[in-house]
């Protein structure tokens, strides 16, 4: 499996990692089975966190790893704010790991303004952290987030960390583009490393795993992460990887066109609608129901388990408040549309922007029921 060098860690981590949070519905031998083949096809990554069934997961890493420790990456992630806190995972993560150190730990799901806020106080779990990587105890610090990048960002502004995690995959690069277009440029410019997960958006691409996984390989990561739960999952990822090269602009906005997951419902952000001759920004309306509900809620008919797997996933990272704030402060919404046709004339994705317009009213703007 080829290798990419983590940012400026120092680190070197195999093109897909192997995540922890599907190891809680397994038993612990066979996440020893499965992180067998992963170590025997070249994978060096393995990332759990101590929120995944309160130290389960940890647990059953370290069983499966035995005497490999010093062979892969080990990364964990910390849920405390405060420094106490944090010390109290951290020793008890690597209690559970039966290691001395970790090669990266994360501030998990940095997520909120509560969240920035309590870590830039003096004191946070940021100085308990800035002291185990003194010691030792920690080689790089991380931060992670779901969604919108908004709040992990001003967090890389104010402290310099080393690596930063996030989702990329085809879907949510709609719903939450300046993560592609902000965060990442930045972090890079920080020489930062950058692990990628969700490539196929919590389960909902799994009709096109391949072309998933490309994608986000493809994208300026240094590694993907994705965790399984069969030996069947385990080596179609590691097959898909080790067969990677990446998708060209031309095969990427293919994929805008044909993927299933897309259809003519969620909005590509072309800006080709515009302009509006009422002014209203039909782009930044469906953006903002993109963190609302990551434009899942479509109200059009869908087989029970897709249904199931949309209402589970669309408010999974928790925008909802900001998603309905921004829409609030707009000036012009579709009560100032005259239906006039011309920007579902210009759509290339042939979305019904009008009636998308209603119903987007309805979620954040407290319409009428569409």
């Amino acid at each position: 499996m080829k290798k990419r060098m983590l940012g400026k860690t120092g680190i070197k981590v195999s093109l897909l990692g192997l995540g922890g949070f599907h190891m809680l519905e397994i038993s612990k031998n066979l996440v020893s089975k499965l992180v067998g083949i992963y170590l025997d096809h070249g994978g060096n990554y393995i990332e759990t966190a101590a929120e995944y069934g309160d130290g389960e997961s940890e647990k059953k890493i370290s069983y499966a790893l035995g005497n490999h420790r010093n062979e892969v990456v080990l990364v964990s992630k910390c849920h405390a704010r405060d420094q106490e806190g944090a010390k109290k995972f951290v020793e008890r993560t690597l209690k559970n790991l039966q290691t001395d150190h970790l090669d990266v730990l994360f501030l998990h799901h940095v997520t909120k303004r509560e969240d920035v806020d309590a870590l830039l106080k003096r004191s946070s779990a940021l100085d308990y952290l800035f002291e185990a990587k003194k010691k030792g105890m920690i080689r790089a610090i991380g931060v992670s987030f779901h969604g919108l990048p908004d709040y992990a960002l001003e967090l890389l502004k104010a402290q310099d960390l080393d690596v930063a995690m996030t989702g990329f995959n085809y879907y949510d690069r709609f719903n939450f583009p300046s993560t592609f277009e902000n965060f990442l440029p930045y972090a890079r410019s920080k020489g930062m490393g950058i692990v990628g997960m969700k490539a196929v958006a919590d389960g909902y691409l799994y009709r096109s795993v391949e072309d998933a996984f490309r994608y986000a390989l493809s994208q300026d990561i240094d590694i993907m992460v994705a965790g399984a739960n069969s030996e069947e999952m385990l080596l179609k990822d590691i097959a898909i990887v080790e067969n990677f090269k990446p998708m060209s602009e031309k095969s990427m906005e293919n994929l805008y066109f044909r993927a299933p997951e897309l259809g003519n419902y969620v909005c590509r952000q072309c800006n080709k609608c515009l302009p509006c001759p009422e002014g209203i920004d039909i782009p930044k309306i469906f953006l903002y129901e993109g963190w609302y509900d990551r434009q899942m809620r479509d109200y059009k008919p869908h087989e029970a388990p897709d249904y199931a797997l949309r209402e589970r996933l669309a408010f999974w990272f928790g925008n909802q408040n900001e998603a309905v704030t921004a829409y609030k402060k707009l000036t012009k919404n579709v009560t100032n549309c005259t239906n006039c046709g011309l920007c579902e004339e210009r759509c290339p994705y042939d979305l019904q922007i009008v009636d998308k317009l209603q119903l987007v009213h309805f979620k954040l703007g407290n319409g009428e029921i569409f």
